[in-house]
């Protein structure tokens, strides 16, 4: 979805596009810590008695779904799972 007025989304370009590399990434790193605790609270709402093994795995699975197929994806996890259960 995309509300937003062309003009304003040629000022935001314009306003990122003058910002230096450094202020560039961080912002980026920015947006990476609040999609992580806004996904973490999701998660934590869904699932409230989650443990924090747990919730890594899920966060995890959440992060990386597009990027490995099922079968991949249920080796990590079981990795994880019996990685958590030696620690």
């Amino acid at each position: 979805m995309n509300d937003t007025p062309e003009h304003i989304l040629k000022k935001q370009f314009e306003l990122y596009n003058s910002l230096s590399s450094e202020e560039k990434i961080k912002h980026l790193f920015d947006l990476t810590i609040l999609s992580r605790k806004i996904i973490t609270n999701r998660i934590k709402e869904e699932f409230p008695d989650i443990s924090e093994p747990e919730l890594k795995i899920e966060l995890f699975k959440r992060f990386y779904r597009t990027d490995f197929d099922t079968e991949t994806m249920g080796k990590i996890e079981y990795y994880l799972r019996n990685k958590n259960l030696q620690n």
